[in-house]
């Protein structure tokens, strides 16, 4: 026994140095290649392998975030949708309140005079809000008042439906229904609406008028879904709590399930009041959604993974390619590998400093097709790829700045229309029909040139007219106040300019000038040309502003409820679309007057592409 153990112990301590010989008999290039085998092979596995797993994550979470951005603007505009019809129907309740009192109840028989009223009110109000597509009003004899012939004959279908049992126990507030295809108070049996419902009563003694009903066509909706998104494959949709697609760009998938089981799933589970987005990441599919609290509905935005990260398999590929050619180039030149590596990584070394001092103009210059070729290839696929990815981070921040502008623009529209309503209702009240008609036709001017048939860019002569149509109602309300006059040459009028630059600091010199004064005041618009450049000075002699009162003129951003667009969004949108050296400047002193100067281009780009549009449109 004692021979045995002393034997094995013999063996083992032999083993290390036969090792020990057998590299000691290798030639010096079979060394090299034992070596440098596994310490280029092992980094640059576990490197790519690495880097690939920490891309694919980053790449992913960016996505997430894109995503989740888009989504809130999607749910911004839909939500504005809802808005719009919601004041619709606050708005019809109190324009049908007062044809009653004006008017009286309608006897078994209506008179044609009080259809054609409530008629009018209806067609009235899906003119100023275009996102409703049909209205009726059923009165609680039966009488259907309609915005579309359509919806004429459907009185008995209403009143034995859900819709009229749920409005009738309602206390008069809005009330959304599903998003469906009906044959009663819709265009056609095959529209698919979403639709609101209120209750209408008297406002003094609430007795039930009637019925509104208003109707969003499933288009509108459907029309907020981008159609090129941040990615190729990218799909947004609503859904409603049973999992059934409501509003989708592919009306293949309309009101059936989600095709995908475990994602419907998904969104039937999650909580309806959830506010945070929440990701899903299953079956190949990143999917983000948002809830839409008032309706019942979800936004689902969906996207491949194998999109996200087709990038990485280019590069798992790439490092592949990069082992193997390493391993060959070990192999057949152990040799001069000293040699033929140092000079061009020293090169690559000098290369990549540069990129790390922020200078991403720098490229390598590969002179071969060994493995630092390889790597200064593909490190400069890699420089070229970021600038790219700059690029393109840089062209969506500009995006979403101009829907958040343009979101800016549209809170702003509703409350001048208001106001001037009301003056044009107190002139015929009074019987002055000529300044009705002025102001009537003033107002129809300046909606035109408003909307502009969706475009932001317009001519300086569209925006000056825009302008006098502003004036030109503002002076039948403050008539003592002030008086204007507009002094631009008439070779500037083709100059290109951001739809309502102007009439924001309008507004402002009347109210934080000349209103506050205490005399009658007068508002000057002049313009002259600076070399490349216009200048637009819009100057008021009113009690002028203090600095403590023109910073937060300046900071204050758009709100619905105030009448002021906003100095400082002005001058922003002048900077976004133009560029930094344009802009607003405001001069003031407290007693002297204020001036707002406007700096802008000479020679704007797509001016002519927005006068042939217009030119081809009208």
């Amino acid at each position: 026994m004692e021979g045995r153990s002393v034997q094995e112990a013999g063996r083992n301590m032999y083993k290390p140095n036969k090792m020990k010989r057998w590299l000691g008999d290798m030639t010096i290039r079979n060394k090299i290649i034992f070596i440098y085998i596994p310490l280029v092979i092992v980094p640059l596995l576990a490197t790519g392998l690495v880097s690939n797993r920490m891309y694919t994550n980053n790449i992913v979470q960016k996505a997430e975030q894109s995503i989740s951005d888009n989504s809130r603007l999607i749910m911004t505009e839909v939500e504005s949708v809802v808005r719009n019809a919601e004041s619709c129907a606050n708005i019809l309740t109190l324009n049908l309140n007062r044809v009653l009192q004006e008017e009286g109840e309608p006897m078994n028989e209506p008179d044609p005079r009080y259809v054609s009223l409530v008629t009018n009110q209806l067609s009235f109000a899906l003119l100023v809000f275009p996102d409703v597509d049909s209205a009726a009003f059923i009165d609680t004899m039966g009488q259907v008042y309609a915005s579309a012939p359509g919806l004429e004959s459907s009185s008995e279908q209403y009143f034995a439906s859900d819709i009229y049992e749920q409005l009738l126990h309602s206390s008069g507030n809005n009330v959304w229904f599903p998003v469906e295809k009906r044959s009663y108070l819709s265009r056609t049996p095959e529209q698919t609406v979403l639709t609101l419902g209120k209750k209408v009563s008297d406002i003094a003694t609430g007795k039930t008028l009637g019925w509104l009903i208003l109707n969003i066509d499933e288009r509108r909706l459907s029309r907020i879904f981008p159609s090129n998104g941040a990615y190729r494959s990218e799909m947004n949709f609503l859904s409603d709590g049973s999992g059934k697609v409501v509003s989708t760009a592919n009306h293949d998938t309309l009101l059936q399930p989600i095709a995908d089981e475990r994602l419907r799933e998904w969104v039937v589970e999650s909580p309806v009041d959830s506010r945070a987005s929440k990701p899903y990441r299953q079956e190949g599919i990143l999917a983000i959604e948002h809830p839409l609290t008032k309706l019942g509905l979800t936004l689902v935005s969906v996207v491949p993974l194998k999109e996200l990260t087709k990038d990485t398999r280019n590069i798992t590929l790439f490092v592949l390619l990069l082992v193997a050619s390493c391993l060959l180039l070990v192999i057949a030149s152990a040799g001069l590998l000293s040699k033929t590596i140092a000079t061009p990584i020293v090169r690559l070394t000098r290369t990549m400093r540069k990129v790390k001092e922020e200078s991403l103009d720098s490229t390598f210059d590969v002179k071969g097709k060994d493995e630092i070729g390889l790597l200064g290839d593909g490190f400069n696929s890699m420089i070229g790829r970021i600038r790219r990815l700059m690029e393109e981070i840089a062209w969506e921040q500009k995006r979403k700045r101009e829907y958040e502008l343009a979101l800016i623009q549209a809170q702003i529209k509703p409350h001048f229309l208001y106001n001037t309503l009301d003056v044009i209702y107190t002139l015929s009240g009074m019987g002055r029909a000529g300044e009705v008609q002025r102001t009537t036709k003033a107002l129809a001017d300046y909606y035109r040139i408003v909307l502009s048939k969706g475009r932001e860019m317009i001519t300086l002569g569209e925006e000056l007219h825009n302008v006098r149509d502003y004036l030109a109602i503002q002076t039948v309300r403050y008539s003592d106040v002030f008086e204007y006059a507009i002094e631009v040459p008439s070779e500037l009028h083709a100059t290109a300019i951001l739809k309502l630059t102007l009439q924001p600091l309008v507004e402002n010199a009347i109210y934080h000038g000349l209103k506050p004064a205490d005399r009658f005041g007068k508002l000057t618009i002049t313009g002259e040309k600076l070399g490349d450049r216009i200048r637009i000075t819009v100057k008021d002699d009113g009690v002028g502003i203090g600095l403590d009162k023109l910073e937060e003129l300046w900071n204050r951003q758009a709100n619905a409820n105030e009448a002021s667009f906003g100095l400082r969004n002005v001058d922003q949108r002048i900077r976004l679309y133009f560029g930094e050296q344009y802009g607003l400047k405001l001069v003031s002193e407290p007693g002297q007057g204020t001036q707002a100067i406007v700096t802008l281009p000479l020679e704007a780009p797509l001016i002519e592409e927005y006068t042939q549009s217009e030119e081809n449109a009208e």
